[in-house]
């Protein structure tokens, strides 16, 4: 299996030289944050050259065409022809050609999964069945798996632990007030009270994996930890380097050995953060099929095609929601759609430009979407999936199995 592309720690001896700059948002930009759909926001992370760039918008390429069952490619996924499993696929093909009209911006990938099977497959503009494309967010769901399986093994007591249990070179007498008291729990669910504000602004400082995390806590106003929610990379930043601290391994490297190599994930590749550690925040590339494979972690309660990669207990923890508006768990979101006159709960990661994977348990269902797009676009998904896929979707328990429409994978 080819070596996942990322460095996996960082010299002591080297530094990266950033001039931060800390500005206040507008109250629009920080209502965009609270939804984990806005551009990705630094402070203590930013390189002085960030590739976390998306690519110039592309016009629709033409018809899509008619529907063909995804191709099976031995890869770890089921296929099958959605006429076959009671699909109302004349909802799914008029959502395919709107797309494909542009409707909804610059959509790069949609496929649906329905009772364990890959029904629906479909690429435009920048996306390709074998091409990673930028996760932004949902880089942070690869975080959560990955402290529940450090907990699971040992390396971490509970996530009711301080943060600064599991971290080095930590000066007490110079850390903000309150942050001492800054949990785990709190890091996860973007609690940490965490605010660097722009009384700092153009300060200079020289990142390595030895200060990185004491910087924020450090820098930072005083924090008074559990109170509010603060969609922002620096808590994320933090439990990067929890998981450095404990395992001796990075986020890349500690996710290729327990989770993509088990999963048959191959062709992904992380960016670097500004100390050289994985940018845990938002710096993996992914394909859309290996989307659909965490979307198969959570509705397989921890187990991916019958093995059990992480607890069930732990991904029950991690999807229910934590904060006080109600939908935020660690890292991953919960949104009710209304559909048949009641609510159904859907589970979903989601990254800036509009990347998502939707998990809804009820009708045995994962929607993985990837898009360029910006603005108010960037939440069509949000749109077009209660108004086109949910009701096309019959209940789990009256899918058809007939054998003849499967494909293995």
């Amino acid at each position: 299996m080819p070596a996942m592309q990322s460095k996996q720690w960082c010299r002591n001896d080297s530094f990266t030289m950033v001039v931060f700059s800390f500005a206040l948002f507008s109250s629009t930009a920080f209502a965009d944050a609270q939804d984990g759909l806005s551009d990705e926001v630094v402070t203590l992370n930013q390189l002085a050259t960030d590739i976390s760039q998306p690519t110039a918008i592309k016009a629709p390429q033409g018809n899509i065409g008619q529907y063909r069952t995804p191709d099976s490619r031995n890869d770890g996924l089921l296929t099958a022809d959605m006429h076959g499993m009671g699909i109302d696929t004349q909802r799914i093909n008029q959502l395919r050609q709107d797309i494909t009209a542009g409707n909804y911006g610059q959509i790069d990938s949609l496929l649906i999964h329905h009772k364990g099977k890959l029904v629906s497959e479909d690429y435009w503009h920048d996306g390709g069945i074998d091409k990673p494309h930028f996760m932004f967010s949902i880089t942070k769901n690869m975080l959560s798996n990955a402290i529940g399986k450090a907990i699971e093994l040992g390396y971490i007591d509970s996530v009711n632990d301080p943060a600064i249990k599991y971290l080095s070179n930590i000066d007490r007498k110079q850390l903000a007030a309150g942050s001492e008291f800054i949990t785990l729990h709190d890091l996860l669910s973007m609690q940490s009270g965490i605010s660097i504000s722009n009384n700092h602004a153009a300060h200079q400082a020289s990142i390595t994996v030895d200060n990185h995390a004491a910087l924020y806590l450090t820098l930072s106003d005083n924090v008074v930890p559990g109170q509010r929610f603060k969609y922002q990379g620096a808590d994320t930043d933090i439990l990067n380097h929890v998981l450095f601290n404990t395992t001796g391994k990075d986020l890349a490297a500690f996710t290729e050995e327990y989770f993509f190599t088990p999963m048959a994930i191959d062709n992904a590749y992380w960016e670097e953060s500004a100390c050289g550690l994985t940018k845990a925040s938002s710096g993996l590339h992914m394909t859309s099929r290996d989307m659909l494979k965490f979307g198969m972690l959570v509705l397989g309660e921890g187990q991916f095609n019958g093995k059990p990669l992480l607890t069930k207990g732990w991904l029950d923890t991690a999807t229910t929601p934590k904060t006080r508006n109600g939908n935020y768990g660690y890292f991953w979101w919960t949104q009710n759609f209304r559909l048949n006159g009641k609510e159904i709960n859907t589970i979903s990661a989601r990254g800036a430009r509009g990347q998502f994977i939707f998990v809804n348990p009820e009708l045995d269902l994962i929607v993985a979407v990837t898009s360029s797009n910006t603005g108010q676009q960037r939440r069509v998904p949000l749109q077009f999936v209660p108004e086109y896929i949910l009701p096309a979707i019959p209940p789990a328990k009256e899918s058809r199995d007939d054998d003849k429409y499967f494909s293995t994978g």
